[in-house]
Parts: C-alpha cells; structure tokens; sequence
C-alpha cells in the first residue's frame, strides 16, 4: 500500500485596524476573527495557542490509535486545554493543562498509551516544551497570497 500525502500551506497572516477587532487568516482559506480586546468577540491570541494545543492533540490520540491498530474501537476523543500565565516578565505562558476524554472500548492503561503517544506525535505541544526561534523577515519575503477576513 503506497500513502499518499497532502501538503498543506502553513503560512497565516493577522491583521488589525486601530480600533475594533482583528482577524487572522491561513494560506489554506481559513480564517477567524482575532478579538482585540478581552471583551470583544473573536479569538485571543492565548486562546489561539490554546487551540492549536488542543486540536493537535485530539489529531494525535487519533493518529495513536491508528498505529496501535486500536482506530475501529476510538468513538470520540475531546481534549480541554488550559493555559497558566507566569507570574513574572517577560508576559508568557508558563504551562498548560491537558484533560483527555477518550470515549472507546479502551482499558485503563490503553488510554495513558494513548495519551502518551499524542504528547510525542503532537507538533505543537513539542514546539511548546523545547521552544522555537523566531524571526523576523521582510514582509516582502512573506507569502502574499493570504487574503483578509
């Protein structure tokens, strides 16, 4: 059997006028609404993160299960995820709070499997733990294909 793989573009641009909110905006054609202030609908940048951690994980379990051979028995699995900011500067995330609920004909100890298992698939919660550099380039250099909300 020969996989075949997608590639999806990964470039997203955010924009933002001087008052009101934002929006956020993939390559791929997805978009949301970037809230810019706490009061406003839309997402938060720290909600974002929460839903990038969030949705790699449940992608995750499931690709787990897969390799397990387990991917019949898995019905549904939620993650909520939580974030604690540190109490000192610079303003950051200091951790985040992981709750899975794996609903299958899973045991006790095929569900932490799992669990485990996601954790070392999930690129996003990798780039969390071991962090990454970011750069700046010029803005000319950057994809300008993405269209705003």
């Amino acid at each position: 059997m020969v996989a075949h793989v997608t590639a999806r573009p990964t470039s997203v641009a955010a924009t933002l006028g001087g008052t009101g909110p934002g929006s956020v905006s993939a390559y791929s054609g997805a978009s949301a609404v970037l809230a810019g202030l706490a009061s406003e609908a839309g997402f938060t940048p720290l909600e974002f993160l929460d839903a990038a951690l969030s949705g790699c994980l449940v992608l995750s379990v499931r690709i787990a299960a897969r390799k397990h051979g387990w991917g019949e028995r898995l019905r549904r699995v939620d993650v909520v995820v939580t974030h604690e900011k540190a109490p000192d500067e610079p303003s950051r995330v200091a951790a985040f709070n992981s709750a899975f609920d794996i609903d299958g004909d899973f045991t006790e100890d095929e569900r932490a499997t799992l669990i485990a298992d996601a954790h070392e698939i999930c690129t996003v919660g990798n780039t969390f733990e071991r962090g990454a550099v970011i750069r700046d380039v010029p803005f000319e250099a950057a994809p300008q294909k993405i269209a705003a909300v």
